[in-house]
């Protein structure tokens, strides 16, 4: 009883790279016959020492690295394919002068299996193409999961930045008319991205909150950010007050056991208007100017006292500070 904090509201929060690795993994398999017709290129060559020296041979004929290789994908992890599709486009040339010279290369591709089906490939220029693309596209998520996996330094204030950044990359390219293969790559990863982190209601509030602890950003990243993927201003300025009452809960929470903040009293505002000439204010003036005193009394205390409001009126650190450190400060 009572051990969890914020009473679990935020307790369940989705894994990051778990949500990328579903948006990314729907992507390749709209692509999957081009990515496929690839991976058997590089299956080849890596079947045995004697192709992959074959595979130098080519690369040296091509100017290219004398000990080029490819790595091999791993089917459960997503930037492993990224990665063989990126490193595969720079020996492309070499690919497709194995096929117009190497017989046991184009031999490969005509053995069928039980079924009596033939491999995926070898690569057209369409299937290179689209590869091409989707490894533009895909760099983004990638350098997004390496920025998130780091763990020598703080994290929690970039994923929000980096899902914006995301969703923005996707909506770009969803919207994008001049390739329709892609397009049709990224509307179905927005349908993935939208079920997880689609909206601030759906998504656990705390990946907004993250990184207003940040003093390079507050609440000022957040309102521009919603506004960026077609937050309505009236829908924003809600997000921005729910944003700050998160942290005000927050505030009171970790403040805990050290106590309420002491309250002005009545007499303070009494106090507060020595000097001032009660003889000529009009009847009733007085108890007026009174009670404003002690509102002004009131706000100010909680403007001063209060280390949410505080924070967030102080001055921002430049964003453009290298090396700046948000835990050390």
């Amino acid at each position: 009883m009572n051990t969890l904090s914020f009473d679990g509201d935020f307790l369940h929060l989705r894994c990051a790279f778990h949500i990328i690795n579903l948006i990314v993994k729907y992507g390749i398999k709209e692509l999957e016959d081009e990515i496929d017709a690839i991976w058997h290129c590089v299956k080849f060559i890596r079947s045995s020492s004697s192709l992959l020296d074959k595979f130098r041979e080519f690369s040296v004929l091509e100017h290219l690295n004398k000990n080029a290789n490819v790595p091999l994908d791993v089917i459960t992890r997503w930037n492993s394919t990224y990665l063989m599709l990126a490193v595969a486009l720079k020996y492309k040339k070499v690919f497709d002068r194995m096929g117009d010279e190497d017989v046991q290369f184009r031999h490969y591709f005509e053995e069928k299996d039980t079924k009596g089906r033939k491999r995926t490939g070898p690569p057209v220029e369409a299937d290179w193409r689209n590869a091409q693309a989707l490894v533009h596209f895909l760099k983004k998520f990638y350098k997004t999961t390496l920025k998130l996996s780091a763990w020598k330094s703080v994290t929690t204030n970039l994923q929000f930045k980096e899902t914006i950044g995301l969703q923005t990359e996707i909506d770009k390219k969803a919207n994008d008319d001049s390739d329709e293969v892609l397009q049709r790559v990224a509307v179905g990863m927005k349908a993935k991205f939208n079920k997880y982190w689609g909206s601030f209601e759906t998504m656990n509030q705390i990946i907004g909150i993250a990184n207003v602890p940040d003093p390079r950003w507050k609440l000022q990243y957040q309102k521009a950010a919603f506004l960026r993927v077609g937050v309505r201003a009236s829908t924003n300025e809600k997000i921005t007050r729910d944003l700050k009452n998160i942290l005000l809960r927050m505030y009171d929470e970790y403040r805990g056991c050290e106590g309420g903040l002491s309250q002005p009293n009545h007499s303070d505002g009494v106090a507060a208007m020595e000097g001032v000439e009660f003889d000529s204010l009009e009847d009733g003036q007085a108890e007026i100017l009174a009670d404003l005193m002690q509102e002004r009394l009131e706000n100010e205390h909680e403007m001063i006292c209060n280390e949410v409001d505080k924070y967030l009126v102080d001055r921002y650190v430049n964003h453009l500070v290298k090396g700046f450190d948000v835990s050390q400060w």
